[in-house]
């Protein structure tokens, strides 16, 4: 059976979307421990991978697996790999100029970044969260409350999202 279709998406897409949801559940609910828990570096790891997921969701392709009599349909990223910004210039300019002006208030406490700047500061924290123990490492270069907010306003923003299919043949 051949694909029903030469590129497909669903933004924000359910399946990485569903994902994103997890990690911003667990962000949550480290979020809430009290300091000097031990959790830093869980914390960072939730709230990046969040951050990635959610931005991921917003540019998925789907991909459809053809069997014998059966078809599997599964979400890919239309881009690996884990810098924030770029993720972020691969959605549809008019979803970036509407985190922009949606969020922009909400980021505002942190010097009015735009959308993109807020994730150009958060970019790393990826890394830092798996592997604390290089040289370099240095959790404090990362705003703990900025990468909150981003992860935060992330969930809130896809979760009012109305679905657009986007199909061509």
């Amino acid at each position: 059976m051949a694909r029903p279709w030469y590129k497909r998406q669903e933004i924000p897409d359910p399946q990485v979307r569903d994902a994103a949801d997890h990690f911003e559940s667990a962000r949550q609910l480290l979020w809430a421990q009290p300091p000097g828990s031990g959790l830093l570096y869980p914390l960072l790891n939730a709230a990046a991978v969040a951050i990635e997921l959610y931005l991921k969701c917003l540019s998925a392709e789907k991909v459809y697996h053809a069997g014998e009599g059966w078809g599997n349909i599964c979400a890919k990223p239309s881009m690996r790999g884990h810098v924030l910004t770029t993720l972020f210039d691969n959605i549809d300019c008019d979803l970036q100029q509407e985190l922009d002006s949606t969020y922009g208030s909400q980021l505002s406490a942190f010097g009015g970044l735009s959308f993109r700047d807020v994730l150009s500061q958060c970019e790393g924290a990826l890394h830092e969260s798996c592997y604390p123990f290089e040289p370099a490492s240095d959790p404090a270069k990362y705003p703990l409350g900025l990468l909150m907010a981003c992860s935060h306003s992330l969930h809130q923003f896809v979760a009012k999202l109305k679905t657009k299919d986007r199909i061509r043949y």
